[in-house]
């Protein structure tokens, strides 16, 4: 029974309901088709033993037709020898051979009613499993669609959550506070070169003085003389 209930589960089963769920689709599916084909050979092997047993069954009333006969025989056997004592024997062996038919014979209708089902049953179990192998490609496609759409949906949603939107204005302003720091420091830099370049032109202009009044003092006499009388 229990092999049939999960039969009829499986048969019954949604497989888009379960998209959603699976980590990987085609494992999930791969998984699927074998607890199917293990099903399908536990109902086969189900329905042997029950033919088995309605073919035994069927021999055992054959046994018991004969037994039947030859008791009502042997009944009759002793009521024409006067053997009423006997007869009675005959007659209660003759019933239960009797009961054990009936029983026997509803024992085989109840068999035949299951197997009837079983074998719809396995009917339908091997079509969902072509069914599954059919479309397992396409299954397998819109599985990873499935869970891609539910992975940038979650995405969406943590993305549009408040904690990202603090830690997105924090880094902002962390940003923001270096870009800050990086200006102060590039504008004391500028600083530095203006005062630098201006410390540079006050050495050279007072090395060009000291070297014009070097050059001056170093001029000859006789060239002076000369100015002098002209």
């Amino acid at each position: 029974m229990k092999t049939f209930k999960r039969l009829k589960n499986i048969i019954n089963s949604n497989v888009n309901n379960t998209l959603d769920k699976m980590e990987d689709p085609e494992k999930m599916i791969n998984l699927m088709i074998t607890d199917l084909e293990d099903t399908l050979f536990k109902v086969g092997k189900s329905i042997n033993s029950k033919k088995q047993e309605i073919i035994v069954l069927e021999k055992q009333i054959k046994d018991q037709l004969k037994r039947e006969d030859r008791w009502l025989s042997r009944a009759k056997m002793a009521i024409q020898n006067n053997r009423d004592d006997l007869a009675k024997e005959a007659l209660a062996e003759q019933k239960e051979a009797k009961s054990a038919i009936v029983e026997m014979t509803e024992r085989i209708k109840s068999l035949d009613s299951i197997l009837m089902n079983e074998d719809e049953s396995l009917e339908q179990l091997n079509d969902k499993i072509k069914e599954i192998k059919a479309k397992k490609d396409a299954l397998i496609h819109r599985a990873h669609h499935v869970a891609e759409k539910k992975w940038v949906k979650e995405t969406l949603k943590e993305a549009n959550s408040d904690d990202i939107t603090k830690r997105f204005n924090e880094m902002e302003a962390k940003v923001e506070q270096m870009e800050a720091e990086a200006n102060i420091f590039k504008k004391k830099d500028d600083i530095n070169d203006e005062f630098s370049k201006m410390e540079l032109n006050a050495e050279i202009d007072n090395e060009l003085s000291e070297l014009k009044k070097a050059m001056a003092s170093k001029e000859p006499k006789e060239d002076v003389q000369f100015k002098e009388e002209k």
